[in-house]
């Protein structure tokens, strides 16, 4: 049976070019690090509104007619952000559900069971949470339907539920390689922690068998992309969990900010060097949830990095608190438009998986399916594939 609802290669590729180009002028957002927020007056930087402008937008849930965003631009002559309803509405447009490339999970049922009757799989235990249940139950069903139209058994497949970075990358590489996989169903997760062949060599992970988790398309490693950490770190944001008021640990990566104000302002020169060295190879962790207060966390913080906190009084760092304080919302603020942004990215980086299956000979169809609810699982797309 051939699959009716198959996406083109080209179709793929025209989007994938799509992303690159709005990609090229707003990921300066999502390359912007928590850490150098205050540091680098991030908001002043990027920013034209006030903070308490941009959260209100976000409450507000009207974000204009098409005709208003047409002729609104979404940054000011200096380049800075001046127009937050068009930049929700540009970051919609650019997201997967708008792409117009994705095949729902409906869809892919009826293409396997036809007019077949939907049967009962795998019923989950009582010891997983809500979320593992609903993604084993949905993916459960899809392995076993793909399994059946493949005329396989389950272990023929290739499967993989949240691969963590490159892991995701290579169950696609062995899918390709191993002649008796049949098809592959394959989620993957924490897109910070892939390789990336074209990053800045300071940042980058070394890759010595070439064998890099972004990009795997020939198309987009024609064109030499790079996303950079920080932009695949905010990929991993959770958009609806977010709209729907479970917000992020803001208060954790404000502490975190301004502990980067008290390193840069009493160790920054005479022992700069130690410092960056300090902060690169270790890091703070969950610090926050183990501490009482920001000068606990600050004291436990240098400690834990290896560095001498003798010289600061508590009455010192509890007053760079205070200082910042009133500004906690520029932080606040900035995240929602990090956040809003992360489905782009995250839409390029599956969008290469999908071009690299479509790319290979042996594919007779593949497509990206949102199997799981985003609330429930942010992380819900599948690359699902079958071999001729």
């Amino acid at each position: 049976m051939l699959f009716s609802n198959d996406i083109s290669l080209d179709l793929v590729r025209s989007k994938i070019k799509r992303l690159q180009e709005f990609l090229a002028i707003y990921l300066k957002i999502a390359n912007v690090h928590t850490i150098d927020f205050y540091t680098e007056d991030i908001w002043n930087e990027y920013v034209a509104l006030s903070p308490e402008a941009v959260l209100a937008r976000y409450r507000c849930q009207d974000v204009g007619s098409k005709a208003e965003i047409a002729s609104a631009s979404v940054w000011d002559d200096c380049q800075k952000l001046a127009d937050v309803t068009a930049y929700i509405r540009e970051t919609q447009a650019h997201s997967l559900p708008y792409l117009g490339v994705c095949t729902t999970l409906d869809e892919l049922l009826q293409e396997l069971w036809g007019n077949k009757q939907r049967g009962t799989f795998l019923k989950t235990s009582q010891f997983m949470n809500t979320k593992k249940s609903h993604e084993v139950q949905v993916m459960s069903e899809v392995v076993a339907c793909l399994a059946k139209h493949c005329n396989v058994q389950q272990d023929s497949m290739m499967v993989g539920l949240h691969t963590c970075g490159d892991l995701a990358s290579n169950t696609l590489r062995i899918f390709i390689a191993k002649p008796e996989l049949k098809a592959v169903c394959s989620v993957g997760c924490c897109y910070h922690l892939l390789s990336e062949e074209y990053e800045e060599p300071a940042d980058s992970n070394d890759c010595s068998q070439g064998s890099w988790g972004f990009p795997m398309s020939q198309y987009l490693r024609d064109s030499v992309w790079q996303c950079g950490r920080n932009a695949r770190m905010s990929a991993c944001l959770p958009l609806e969990r977010v709209t729907v008021g479970q917000g992020l640990p803001s208060e954790s990566l404000f502490y975190r900010a301004v502990l980067q104000v008290i390193f840069k302002e009493h160790y920054g020169n005479r022992k700069r060097h130690n410092v960056e060295q300090n902060t690169n190879s270790k890091h703070v962790g969950k610090i926050f949830s183990k501490s009482s207060g920001f000068v606990d966390y600050t004291r436990k913080s240098m400690q834990k990095l290896g560095m001498d906190d003798s010289k600061l009084s508590d009455s010192l760092i509890q007053g760079y608190y205070d200082i910042y304080r009133p500004r906690w919302k520029e932080l606040e603020a900035f995240n929602r438009l990090k956040v809003t942004l992360a489905p782009c990215i995250e839409g390029l980086i599956l969008l290469d998986r999908l071009c690299y299956l479509k790319e290979q000979e042996s594919i007779a169809w593949s497509a990206l399916v949102q199997l799981f609810d985003p609330i429930k699982s942010p992380r819900c797309y599948a690359v699902i594939g079958v071999k001729k």
